[in-house]
């Protein structure tokens, strides 16, 4: 690598344990070192390697070294339906602790006490899914130096022609790049015969297109505001008006 540190950036749903996978596997073939949610790392331990986030929250000593970086985006309305459907099953323990901006009840109690999906849905918008949003927009002006990758671009991306580009002006040398494509194939769903393991729901883009109603598109609308435009998937609201009114959860 042209650079000792790259720097591997995600948020909640936004692809974290692909990318985990995809690059520890890299970092094992190319002899790199692989570390995981290190925050707060003292300037003098650390090593050359990846550095990968959950959250794209690296450290204030990782950012003033000699990193290159990306950091991967989601549409926040898949962002939405995947979060639901994993909260109301995980059993991460901040998933079941009390909190008293839900008067008491854990999130997982929260949103499995709703009605139906599609309220499932409209509380996850409101809730992390918005922290999620509001992340991936601040963290472009906050992590100037990293490049914006769209998990739609990647997940789909079977010629490796995105990933590819993206490890090249990543500094990494032909080798290495090589080594990165077998582990992006070997990872990614169309090198795993289209299969979604036990820890992802659906790797689909786009879900909320068929999933979405009237309603929920409203209620995102009235909590993410311009946020698609922002991250630019939208070029104005009018999606919400081709959502229909009822669906079959």
């Amino acid at each position: 690598m042209k650079h000792d540190i790259l720097l591997i950036g995600t948020y909640h749903k936004t692809g974290t344990v692909w990318l985990q996978r995809v690059f520890m596997d890299a970092a094992q073939r190319m002899g790199h070192s692989f570390i995981e949610n290190q925050r707060e790392v003292a300037k003098g331990e650390l090593r050359s390697g990846f550095y990968q986030d959950h959250h794209c929250r690296f450290s204030k000593d990782l950012l003033a070294a000699d990193y290159v970086g990306f950091r991967m985006i989601r549409d926040p309305r898949d962002v939405v339906i995947s979060g639901a459907h994993y909260h109301m099953k995980s059993d991460e323990a901040w998933l079941h602790e009390p909190l008293g901006a839900l008067s008491g009840q854990s999130y997982a109690q929260a949103i499995n006490a709703q009605p139906d999906m599609q309220s499932r849905y409209i509380f996850e918008a409101q809730q992390v899914a918005n922290a999620t949003t509001r992340d991936m927009i601040a963290d472009v002006s906050r992590l100037p130096g990293m490049i914006t990758v769209r998990y739609e671009d990647w997940i789909a991306d079977e010629t490796m022609q995105y990933f590819g580009a993206v490890m090249q002006q990543l500094g990494l040398t032909d080798e290495e790049c090589s080594h990165a494509k077998e582990a992006f194939h070997r990872w990614s769903l169309f090198g795993r015969g289209n299969k979604v393991d036990a820890h992802a729901r659906s790797g689909a883009t786009a879900q909320w297109r068929s999933i979405f109603t009237r309603a929920v598109g409203e209620a995102f609308l009235a909590v993410h505001g311009d946020a698609l435009v922002t991250l630019g998937y939208e070029d104005n609201h009018d999606w919400v008006l081709h959502l229909p009114e009822n669906i079959n959860d």
